[in-house]
């Protein structure tokens, strides 16, 4: 069952392929009730025909997909539900238009090093790009602001780990948000 809130929270998980963003967006679904999506759910036709023909996808290409994605998260807080969401956010635009989305947004940077997330995706098999790929989108990563409500952390350690501080750093968030709210009124 979803979680049903005043104002709904929108947990966007972000960072480069292979941080571990997957498996802790079910975690976190798990232990909130939120709905989940992931970025390839809402990705535009376009984008979706460029990547499965090898083409490197652009800062440029994924505007469309950043503008599904605040529509869906939109869509949901209409709904009275909280979410969790899948995308690789690497961008501040992106993120920009994320945060134009109803609710409260709070973004978990899942971070690891070239060396450690490289050695990761080698492992894994699916769709997990190359090492060249994975090198354009460290390149393009700008990393959360302090203007931006979110968190930092380290995709080395386990799941059930990054589920807590996510949590825990989304909860000073929500009350630090809910303050600056109070104060403007």
């Amino acid at each position: 069952m979803t979680e049903q809130t005043d104002r709904p929270v929108h947990i966007v998980l972000m960072g480069v392929s292979g941080s571990g963003k997957g498996p802790l967006a079910q975690e976190l679904i798990a232990r909130t009730g939120f709905t989940g999506a992931t970025a390839e759910q809402l990705q535009p036709a376009e984008v979706r025909d460029k990547m499965a023909d090898g083409g490197f996808v652009s800062p440029d290409d994924r505007l469309p997909w950043a503008y599904a994605i605040r529509d869906w998260l939109t869509d949901q807080a209409r709904q009275g539900h909280s979410t969790v969401v899948v995308s690789l956010g690497l961008g501040r635009r992106a993120r920009d238009i994320f945060r134009e989305a109803e609710g409260f947004v709070f973004f978990v940077h899942v971070h690891g090093t070239e060396d450690v997330i490289e050695d990761r995706v080698r492992r894994l098999t699916g769709h997990y790009p190359d090492a060249e790929v994975l090198r354009h989108q460290y390149a393009e990563l700008d990393r959360l602001r302090a203007d931006e409500a979110g968190v930092r952390l380290d995709a080395a350690q386990p799941t059930d780990v990054l589920a807590d501080a996510a949590l825990v750093a989304l909860g000073v968030a929500r009350r630090a948000a809910e303050t600056d709210d109070d104060a403007d009124d």
